[in-house]
């Protein structure tokens, strides 16, 4: 699961279209936990801790970072201590959130008993790249021209691929598919405001599944907010919890 998230990690950190700059991305494993280093990009910085006694290395590690690329802090259950949340307080973290962690073996799959919902998925190739943008910036995200002229190959492929949902003719959803060997990570899930609650994500979810094992993956992946929708959604067809990481970000000022 861990070699998967990495290549996903970097996949990420290249398509990211929040800059244009070249990744300066370090992925460094030690025996208490794992950095991820990139003062190019924000949000690719973090720590994931996953062995007792790692604040006594904290020193060594928060060195490695700028100030204004603060790393996020992934802790695993069995590293959770007094010690360690009093060193990250210290150092001017909080815990922000929980992040769950599921995996489903492909035998695991549960099908669908019937489809009582009029959603219709699309898998969309690279020729509609750029629809497939347009439909991410009524999300709220901006992009400038030339980072997606550089990035746009990135999308939409065999590799990455990027399913909508439509009610008629309208899209009202979309979510993607990262393959890496036989496993597959499913991810970037969102559903328009007016059209929530009319079965787009499981119908999402289905497809993705069901295209992931048609295609040979033996594990599939996926991250959700503990105790959610999605993650009871992902239940129901057979996920299972591999780990809950309490993460703890940078107070700011």
């Amino acid at each position: 699961m861990d070699k998967a998230y990495t290549a996903y990690f970097r996949f990420n950190n290249e398509r990211t279209l929040s800059t244009h700059l070249p990744s300066e991305l370090q992925i460094q494993q030690g025996s208490h936990f794992t950095t991820y280093l990139d003062p190019t990009r924000r949000y690719d910085n973090q720590v994931v801790i996953y062995g007792a006694e790692a604040e006594n290395h904290f020193d060594d590690v928060f060195a490695q970072y700028r100030a204004d690329t603060p790393p996020e802090i992934c802790i695993e259950p069995v590293a959770v201590s007094v010690a360690l949340s009093e060193c990250l307080i210290k150092k001017g973290f909080i815990p922000s959130f929980s992040h769950e962690f599921l995996a489903l073996a492909a035998g695991d799959y549960q099908l669908p008993v019937a489809d009582k919902n009029n959603v219709r998925i699309e898998m969309w190739g690279t020729e509609k790249a750029d629809d497939f943008l347009a439909l991410l910036k009524t999300s709220g995200l901006v992009c400038a021209d030339e980072i997606w002229q550089a990035k746009r190959h990135l999308y939409c492929t065999e590799d990455f691929r990027c399913y909508v949902a439509l009610i008629g003719e309208t899209p009202c959803g979309w979510a993607t598919t990262f393959f890496t060997g036989q496993t597959a990570i499913l991810a970037n899930a969102y559903t328009q405001e007016s059209f929530r609650t009319q079965g787009c994500q499981t119908a999402l979810l289905h497809r993705r599944i069901q295209d992931a094992i048609a295609q040979g993956a033996t594990l599939l992946l996926t991250d959700v907010m503990p105790d959610s929708i999605s993650s009871k959604n992902c239940k129901r067809l057979g996920f299972s919890t591999q780990t809950i990481r309490t993460v703890w970000e940078k107070v700011t000022p």
